[in-house]
C-alpha cells in the first residue's frame, strides 16, 4: 500500500524531479541560445535554422509535462534523451554529407559547436538508463553522432589537422574509452545505490510499520496528517475501533485477538485506495486518511469497511463489529482539531451501540 508523497520517500523523488526539471530547463535555454546565434549569423546554415527552434519547443513541452506529471519523470526524461539524440545526429549526417559532396566546403567551417552537448547526452544516458541498456544506447549514440564526423575527418587529413578538426577528434574519438571506463563504474554505483535503497526500505518498514498487522503505525499516520495540514490538502479521516475486542482477548486469548487484528487489517487494506493511508492507531483502533474525497464518498467508504469487518468469518471469534467516526479535514483544521472531531464521532458511535458510522 502506497501513500502519495509519503514524507520519508518524497525527499528522494523530489530530488530526482528537481534535477530533471533543471536539466530540461537548461536544455531549453541551450536550444533557445542556439536559435538566436543561428539567426545572427551572416549566412546561417539551413539545419541551424530548423533544428534548434524545434528542439526548444519540444523541450518546453516536456518541461511542462514534467511539471504536471512528476511521477512520469523517467518516461519524460527518456523521451528528452531521444529528442537530444535526433537533434545531434541530424546535423552530424547532414553537414558531413554536405561537406563531402560540395567542392570547397569544409566540415570544420560549417559544423555547429555541439561536441560538449554530445558528452552531456552520454552522461544523461548513463543516469536515466539501467547499465545494460545504457551500454547499448551510448554505442548507438556514438555511431549516429560521432562516427560520421570521424570518418569524414580521417578521409580529409587537411581538415583533421586544423584546430577545429583536432578538437572534434578529441571530443568524439576518446569518448569510447571514457565510456568503457565510466559504464562499469556506473554499474557498481547503481548496485550500491540499489543496496542503499533496499536498506532504507527495510529501515522504513521498521520505523513506520506496525509489526503485527503490517499497516503503517501511529507515528507515520501523524506525519501524513501533519503533511496534509501543512499543504492544506483536501482529505477525509476515518477512525474505527473494534467493538468488544477486550472480550475476544479475555475469552479466546491474545493469539486469537492478534489474528482478528491481522484479518481486519488485511480486509480493510484491500478496500481502500492505493493512495490512502491505513494505520493501526493503537490497540484495536485504526485510522484511514484519504486524499481528495467528498462527504458522500467518505461515508460510502466507511460503510464498506464496516460491512466488510462484520462479514469476516473467523471461526474462533465470531461476530466481529466495529464503530466508525468520520470527518472531512477543513482548511482551518489543525491536526489536533480534526482528530478531536473524528474521535468524538467514534465515541458517539460506541455510545449508541456500536457497529455504525457517525459524523
Amino acid at each position: 500500500m502506497m501513500v502519495r508523497e509519503m514524507p520519508l520517500v518524497a525527499t528522494r523523488e523530489r530530488f530526482v524531479h528537481i534535477a530533471s526539471m533543471a536539466t530540461l530547463g537548461l536544455s531549453v535555454v541551450a536550444a533557445a541560445t542556439a536559435t538566436v546565434i543561428a539567426r545572427l549569423q551572416p549566412v546561417p546554415q539551413p539545419m541551424d535554422l530548423i533544428v534548434p527552434p524545434i528542439v526548444c519547443v519540444v523541450f518546453l513541452i516536456l518541461l511542462a509535462m514534467l511539471s504536471r506529471y512528476p511521477h512520469r519523470v523517467l518516461a519524460i526524461m527518456r523521451t528528452s534523451l531521444l529528442m537530444a539524440l535526433i537533434a545531434l545526429s541530424a546535423p552530424a549526417w547532414f553537414y558531413t554529407w554536405q561537406a563531402a559532396v560540395t567542392p570547397g566546403l569544409r566540415l570544420v567551417d560549417i559544423y555547429p559547436p555541439v561536441a560538449a552537448l554530445f558528452m552531456a547526452l552520454m552522461v544523461m544516458v548513463m543516469i536515466y538508463l539501467p547499465p545494460k541498456p545504457a551500454l547499448i544506447a551510448v554505442s548507438v549514440c556514438w555511431m549516429l553522432v560521432a562516427l560520421p564526423v570521424l570518418i569524414y575527418l580521417f578521409a580529409h587529413p587537411d581538415e583533421l589537422h586544423t584546430p577545429r578538426g583536432a578538437d572534434l577528434l578529441m571530443s568524439y574519438g576518446p569518448v569510447l574509452i571514457l565510456l568503457a571506463v565510466l559504464l562499469p563504474i556506473q554499474r557498481g554505483l547503481n548496485g550500491k545505490i540499489q543496496h542503499l535503497v533496499s536498506e532504507q526500505a527495510k529501515m522504513e518498514v521498521m520505523v513506520n510499520r506496525d509489526p503485527l498487522t503490517g499497516l503503517y503505525n501511529r507515528r507515520f499516520g501523524e506525519q501524513v496528517l501533519q503533511d496534509m495540514t501543512v499543504r492544506q490538502v483536501s482529505a477525509g479521516v476515518i477512525m474505527f475501533d473494534l467493538d468488544r475486542f477486550k472480550a475476544i482477548n479475555d475469552t479466546h486469548g491474545h493469539p486469537i485477538g492478534d489474528l482478528v487484528l491481522q484479518r481486519v487489517a488485511l480486509r480493510c487494506g484491500e478496500l481502500i485506495r492505493s493512495d490512502a493511508c491505513l494505520t493501526r492507531w493503537g490497540g484495536e483502533e485504526f485510522l484511514v486518511l484519504v486524499h481528495d474525497v467528498d462527504a458522500q464518498a467518505l461515508q460510502r467508504l466507511a460503510e464498506r469497511l464496516r460491512v466488510a469487518i462484520a462479514d469476516l468469518v473467523i471461526e474462533q471469534a465470531p461476530s466481529i463489529n466495529a464503530s466508525f467516526g468520520i470527518a472531512l479535514r477543513q482548511p482551518e483544521d489543525s491536526t489536533a482539531t480534526v482528530l478531536h472531531r473524528v474521535d468524538q464521532a467514534l465515541y458517539r458511535a460506541k455510545q449508541e451501540g456500536g457497529n455504525r458510522v457517525l459524523w
